[in-house]
Order: structure tokens, then sequence, then C-alpha cells
């Protein structure tokens, strides 16, 4: 006789469909980090607001907060959260793109000989981020600000060792920060006029009033020809209602996620002790 094993799964005793005693399978968690070493790349965590002759700056949060707003405007059917989900993407490649470029030339700055190592600074306490968005573009831009936080450890490296101009490095944190900025800005020029296609097509009072704010939509847009790489299920078109408040941050979750994802909800990012140690 042969000894089987415990775990075994025999066909002929096995139900093909479940059974009410079995019950569903839990829902699926997940945890996502960001570790950041550098001040530039902490200050740009949650920006900054307002003050005096200082204008505000949107951080990582404001930026994830932001993006909330436009992926229920688009599963609402809002062709203008489509095309600026577009546009988003195309500022997080293009971000991508630009930081990739720049550290591989501050790779190229010999640093190494026969007898002199050395090695990319980094924090002592670095600060620790547990991400939790609701939608993919805010994970996109947290992996822009570790790229970001990368080149600036490797820029202060190269001061550090004098490897390279102050100015020079100066320019180079301040010019990725800036693109930076620049991505996490741009959400915050949509605004919500609770329209969907139909009222563009027939040119509703909403839909005039969404054009003179945020420009002539783009046919492709509309047609549903270009699309974002990331978008969420549509849902029944809008009812004609009051449009919705901009302060509304809720969770903003596709039909049916928040029963599946428990481990990940929108901009509640547990922060660590601030950095320490390190170049500045």
């Amino acid at each position: 006789m042969t000894a089987q094993p415990l775990n075994a799964i025999n066909e002929s005793s096995t139900p093909a469909t479940p059974t009410a005693s079995q019950g569903r399978v839990g829902r699926l968690t997940g945890e996502a980090w960001l570790e950041i070493h550098t001040d530039q790349a902490q200050r740009l965590i949650r920006g900054r607001v307002r003050k005096g002759n200082k204008p505000a700056i949107t951080g990582l949060l404001g930026f994830a907060s932001q993006m909330n707003i436009l992926w229920q405007a688009a599963a609402d059917d809002d062709p203008y959260a489509d095309w600026w989900l577009v546009r988003v993407e195309e500022a997080i490649a293009a971000a991508q793109t630009f930081l990739a470029t720049q550290r591989v030339q501050v790779d190229g700055v010999a640093l190494d000989t026969f007898r002199f190592r050395v090695g990319i600074s980094q924090s002592r306490r670095p600060q620790t981020l547990m991400l939790q968005f609701a939608t993919p573009h805010a994970y996109r831009a947290a992996q822009l600000l570790g790229e970001y936080d990368a080149l600036v450890c490797q820029c202060l490296t190269l001061k550090h060792v004098g490897a390279c101009p102050s100015g020079q490095i100066g320019d180079l944190i301040a010019l990725g920060a800036h693109r930076l900025r620049g991505v996490f800005s741009l959400p915050q020029g949509f605004r919500v006029f609770a329209i969907n296609r139909a009222d563009v097509q027939h040119n509703t009072q909403r839909a005039q009033q969404a054009r003179a704010h945020l420009g002539e939509l783009p046919l492709d847009i509309l047609s549903g020809e270009r699309t974002a790489g990331h978008a969420p299920a549509r849902v029944s078109p809008l009812a004609h209602a009051e449009p919705r408040s901009l302060t509304n941050t809720e969770d903003q979750l596709e039909p049916g996620t928040a029963e599946q994802l428990e481990g990940f909800a929108p901009e509640s990012v547990p922060v660590a002790p601030a950095a320490a140690g390190g170049p500045r």
C-alpha cells in the first residue's frame, strides 16, 4: 500500500464547485515601501503650502489625492479626465527618461582609481514610507521620487569628494526637482464638471464650461481612440447633478477592488523618523 501525502487532492472525492463550508477566497493584501535618503527628496513628499511670496508646491501626497478625483471622474466617463490621465502618464514617462539620463551622466564621472574607491553616500537613518495609494499613477510617482532621491545621493557624493563643481551639482539637483514638481502639479489643473461623453457630443452647458476652463478636447480622446495605459473601469453615465467638489478625497477604487485589496488605500503614508546622516 502506497502512502498518500496528507495534502494530496483526490479528484474523485473533491467537488467540482465550492461548497458553502469552503467559503470565498480571502481578499488580497500587499505592501509597498519607499526609502528616502535626502532632504531634497523628503521635501517633495508633502510639498509646501503657499506662504507669503512663496508659491505652493504640490508634493507626492497632494498628487495622489488629486489623482483619486481624476480616477473617479474617468470612471464616470468624463473624457477630460481621460485626457488628463494620458497627460499624467506622458509626463511620468518623460520624467523617468530624464532622470535615467541624468543618472547615467552622473555615473560617467570617474571616481574610482587603482587605490581609491568611492561608494555612493546613503543616510544612516533613511525615512521609510509605507505607500498605500488608490491609483497606479501615485505608485509610479513614488518610483519617480525614489529615482530622484538616488540621483541626489549620487550628486552629493560627487560634490563631497570634489569630483564635480558645486554649481553644476546644484543645477542638476534643482533641475530634477523641477521635473518632479511639474509631474506632481499636473493633476491640479483638472476640474470636475460632472460631465460625460454624451454631454460633450451634445455640447451641453456644462460641456461648454469644461471647454472654457480645460481647453478643447482632442478628438481621439473623445472617441476613445487614445486612452491611458492605466484607467478605471467605466460605471453608469453621470446623472445631471451638481458638480462634485474638488475637496473630495475619499477612497476611489474600481468596482470590486475594495473587496480584493485590503492592504492598499489612498494617500495613507505612515512616515518614519526624518532622515539623518549622509552628505547635504
